[in-house]
């Protein structure tokens, strides 16, 4: 069961970062790359995870390269999550604008560059990210008895040319208009004292966090 939300998590992952606006929050934030390597590195993981619930692997080694997964695993939606709910912040504060203004703003919303230091403390996220990640898929496959079965991991690079978008639908998100119009309140209320500028989503990995950021 453990193994079986891991994946979906991770799947997940390799959905978001597949998706059209990761590549622009991506590309915005000026992480675009190390979002692509942590693509790959997931999508190699997933494939050998994958092998090992099907061979039913309950090795020593297995569980504890597992716990270190699901860990840093959590850590990368965390991530994602902070990603879209920076992103989904500056653009309600884009759309308040006047309408000329308005429309300059939301035009050069992925192209500006008044974020460095949002920019460098998840770039310096990410970087850490990466070399925990590495140094779990560097030591799956030949631990695990693996390396007889072929490990085809999915690649990342061609999901992003074929998707042209992350967001779900509308009326395809179901409970969240509760959710989205209180943080919109929280963010924009005129009686609030508090100066407001982001809202943190927390929950465990896979609860939706993303898809209630990206929500619109």
């Amino acid at each position: 069961m453990a193994e079986a939300m891991l994946i979906g998590v991770i799947r997940n992952i390799i959905d978001n970062l597949g998706s059209q606006s990761f590549q622009e929050i991506g590309s915005f934030f000026g992480v675009e790359d190390e979002l692509h390597k942590i693509g790959n590195t997931v999508s190699r993981i997933d494939a050998v995870l994958e092998v090992a619930v099907e061979r039913q692997n309950e090795g020593y080694l297995f569980k504890v390269w597992l716990e270190e997964l699901k860990d840093v695993v959590y850590e990368v939606d965390d991530l994602f999550g902070e990603l879209s709910a920076e992103a989904l912040q500056r653009r309600v504060m884009a759309e308040e604008e006047e309408p000329i203004e308005k429309k300059v703003r939301l035009f050069n919303f992925f192209s500006s560059s008044n974020s460095r230091a949002f920019r460098s403390e998840m770039g310096h996220k990410i970087r850490e990210i990466r070399k925990k990640l590495n140094a779990i898929a560097s030591d799956d496959g030949n631990n695990f008895c693996l390396t007889e079965y072929p490990i085809v991991s999915r690649n990342v690079f061609s999901r992003m040319r074929r998707l042209t978008t992350s967001y779900v639908p509308k009326e395809m998100v179901i409970g969240r208009e509760d959710d989205k119009t209180a943080i919109i309140e929280l963010l924009l209320a005129p009686d609030v004292e508090e100066n407001v500028s982001f809202i943190s989503i927390e929950g465990v990995g896979g609860l939706g966090k993303t898809t209630l950021a990206q929500y619109q």
